[in-house]
């Protein structure tokens, strides 16, 4: 008998319980305002924030990015270093934004051990240009922040991971679009071959 990996026992209860904090209520709330949406963080997280933006890009009527390439990132720490090439991400990201358009921004960071120096000062970044700020931290943040952190309290990686990208669908669902089923993708294929053979 396989024995489940370590982490997932609870999923369901993690996930809920943040949902009712008001810390996630907020995040929801300057998610719902906000119409360009940055999302970053390193390794696995930045999978995950690059996987949300995308979705939430093609699921919302909201812009959504993430500097997922290799490319772009390697650029941005032999410029500058490692901590400060997100920062540097956010920056050239802002360019030609008025304050409005700012001000209707939101950057979300994730961290796994809440000591991602390069994820902080982009955040801090963003607050200085009165953007909207999260950071979704699986343990208690060993930099400490004024913008809003939701914790996970979890201690595995691939539970941070998870329960984050769960969140990120619930930012969309919270905001008032849907999420669309397989079942639901797989009828629109469908239809649209049918379309195409006629």
């Amino acid at each position: 008998m396989s024995i489940a990996i370590p982490g997932f026992t609870e999923f369901y209860k993690k996930f809920t319980d943040i949902l009712t904090t008001p810390e996630w209520l907020k995040a929801q709330e300057d998610f719902k305002k906000s119409r360009n949406i940055f999302t970053v963080g390193n390794g696995g997280n930045l999978a995950v924030c690059d996987h949300g933006a995308i979705d939430i890009a093609r699921l919302t009527n909201k812009s959504a990015s993430a500097p997922g390439s290799g490319i772009l990132a390697s650029s941005l720490i032999n410029d500058a270093s490692h901590d400060l090439w997100v920062k540097n991400w956010f920056s050239i990201s802002m360019r030609g934004m008025s304050e409005q358009n700012k001000s209707e921004s939101m950057l979300i960071g994730v961290s796994s051990s809440g000591y991602s120096k390069n994820i902080c000062m982009a955040l801090n970044l963003a607050m200085e240009n009165n953007c909207k700020t999260l950071l979704i931290s699986a343990k208690e943040p060993q930099i400490k922040g004024d913008y809003n952190t939701v914790l996970l309290n979890v201690d595995e990686y691939h539970t941070s991971e998870v329960l984050t990208l769960s969140l990120f669908y619930q930012l969309i669902h919270g905001s008032g679009f849907k999420c669309p089923s397989i079942t639901e993708s797989e009828k629109r294929q469908l239809c649209s071959d049918y379309t195409k053979n006629d």
